[in-house]
């Protein structure tokens, strides 16, 4: 279904194509598609539009509830204590809005462009891609909701309603009209995934280090899943400038791994260290090579399989 999910970069027919707008793909959808245009090791990545998003908010007969939303939205900008107040005015029809998708049936056109999906994943990550995330002047970064190892079948439908369901979070919405943002539309990432396990190693690497005493490239890496690290909950930082490598434990107080069942669970914590000094290096060289391309320091959020090796690459924002 043209316009409604878009495929992965390598399935073009072997043709180039331009990057797919964010206006379509939603910011982490357009850094994707960037990275693999550029020759940068990333997931098979499929991008459930926001045409589908406005289809479902059109069928839910939700469209006159999201205006009413967006344009108190436009109005929230300044006084704090005034915006909570006018946020908590909105709090019945924002809640109307999220219970509302949260049980929306799929449109027949959705569901035939997601019958294009392949049919040997067991696992799926489905993952935000908002018209706001990744945005040079506010990343939204935890703002959304991204579901990792979703089970096949009807999980995945739930998983993407819950995504574009937290288009509507208060948290978002706040946030919003603290950046003087328009209300977002949203696109869902949909990636095939084997499960993560605690030998894996996921995290954030920074092209140009946020912190001045660790100079040079900064890489924040735990075991397991990066949900952690990307909540603020804490992973190891390395520190590389050229062959030096800095080390500074923030060990977190678990990780996440992919449960029996699906989706994640808590673990505790591997002994040692999630990168050796040259994985370090590596990841900073490749770091390098993303701002090079992309024309300024990024933030790049990646995943290290066990025995894999080079990582890949799951999102690219510019760094604020």
């Amino acid at each position: 279904m043209k316009g409604l999910l878009f495929t992965p970069w390598e399935q073009e027919d072997g043709d180039r194509r331009e990057v797919p707008p964010v206006e379509v793909v939603g910011g982490k959808g357009h850094g994707l598609y960037w990275l693999a245009a550029n020759g940068f090791p990333v997931p098979p990545t499929w991008v459930l539009s926001t045409i589908a998003f406005d289809m479902v908010v059109e069928r839910a007969g939700l469209r006159e509830a999201v205006a009413e939303i967006g344009h108190a939205l436009a109005s929230l900008a300044g006084e704090w204590a005034a915006a909570q107040q006018a946020m908590d005015a909105l709090d019945p029809r924002r809640a109307e809005v999220v219970e509302a998708l949260h049980q929306t049936d799929m449109p027949d056109r959705v569901g035939a462009a997601l019958a294009d999906l392949p049919l040997a994943p067991a696992q799926w990550a489905v993952r935000s891609s908002a018209t706001v995330e990744d945005n040079p002047r506010h990343s939204f970064a935890g703002q959304f909701l991204s579901l990792l190892s979703v089970p096949k079948g009807i999980p995945l439908w739930d998983a993407i309603r819950r995504v574009w369901a937290s288009t509507f979070r208060r948290e978002a919405l706040m946030y919003c009209a603290q950046n003087t943002a328009p209300l977002p539309r949203m696109a869902v990432a949909i990636e095939p995934m084997a499960p993560i396990t605690a030998e894996d190693r996921s995290g954030v690497v920074f092209s140009q280090s946020p912190v001045e005493l660790l100079p040079g490239v900064m890489t924040q890496v735990t075991f397991g899943t990066g949900q952690v690290v990307v909540a603020g909950y804490g992973g190891d930082i390395y520190s590389v400038q050229g062959e030096q490598v800095q080390v500074q434990p923030m060990p977190p107080s678990e990780i996440r791994i992919t449960g029996t069942e699906g989706y994640t669970v808590p673990q505790t914590l591997p002994q040692g260290r999630a990168l050796t000094d040259q994985q370090a290096r590596d990841l900073a060289k490749l770091a390098l090579e993303v701002a090079e391309r992309w024309g300024g320091p990024v933030n790049v959020e990646f995943v290290w399989r066990t025995g894999e090796e080079r990582p890949t690459l799951l999102q690219v924002r510019t760094a604020a």
